[in-house]
Parts: structure tokens; sequence; C-alpha cells
């Protein structure tokens, strides 16, 4: 194991530029995952990523607006492309555990897209590098 391919999940579930985030949010509560790469509606490449955070800042948003009444509705009209992130790092499958681990630790970041030629290869978290961390302290 020396590159991101090694641990990286790469069976991505992800979502579309056009999907709603009440989609989105469904499918993170469904898979019990805390980040979503968006690819374009179109073109299939690797666009930006939507995170819990993100979703549930705008659900406050909307909560404080107009009342827990109007979440799913206002939800169901706005589309991921409206509050996904775009300058997220990406790393690309050969990069090596060692950067990824560093990019952890300096950006502060809990999730790395690996893409290649903008297509999305796969994802690779913090939680993924914890658990490299400690099968091999076992």
């Amino acid at each position: 194991m020396k590159t991101v391919s090694d641990i990286m999940i790469s069976n991505v579930v992800s979502v579309k530029t056009t999907d709603s985030i009440h989609l989105a949010r469904m499918m993170m509560k469904d898979k019990a995952i805390r980040h979503l790469p968006v690819v374009d509606a179109e073109t299939g490449y690797y666009v930006g990523l939507l995170s819990q955070r993100s979703l549930l800042n705008h659900a406050f948003n909307i909560v404080e607006k107009f009342g827990m009444s109007g979440l799913d509705k206002r939800e169901s009209r706005t589309q991921v492309k409206e509050i996904m992130a775009t300058d997220c790092i990406t790393v690309e499958p050969d990069t090596g555990l060692i950067s990824i681990g560093e990019l952890f630790i300096i950006k502060k970041v809990s999730c790395l897209p690996v893409v290649e030629n903008k297509q999305l290869k796969g994802i690779v978290t913090s939680v993924d590098f914890v658990k490299l961390a400690l099968h091999l302290l076992k």
C-alpha cells in the first residue's frame, strides 16, 4: 500500500449537479456518509463536493426563514449545484499515502476526491486513513 488507489473507496456514491438537495440528504442518510462528490449532469466530470455540513447550514437557513414546514419543499426545489463546494482539493490515483496524510493535517480536510482526467475515480476520507493506521499498528 503506497498510493491512494490502494485505500480509496472506488464504488463512490455521487450526485449530479441537477439533483435536488433533498435527494442528496436522503442519500447521505441512507448510506451513512458525510460527503457526496458531485458530477456534471451532462459530461459526468467531477465538479465539486457536497458535505453534510453544507446541507445542514442550508437546512438551518431555510428553517430560520420559513420554519420546519418549508424544509422538504425548498430542499426539493434546490439543486445540488446551488450549494456545493467547487474549490475542493482533489488528488490523483497515484498520489502517495504520505502526501495524502499531509493534506489531511495541513489543509484540515476530511475527505479527498480522487480524480483522473476529470473523471471521479474514488474518494478517501480521514476515517479511511485512521483505519489504515490501525491496520498497520496491529
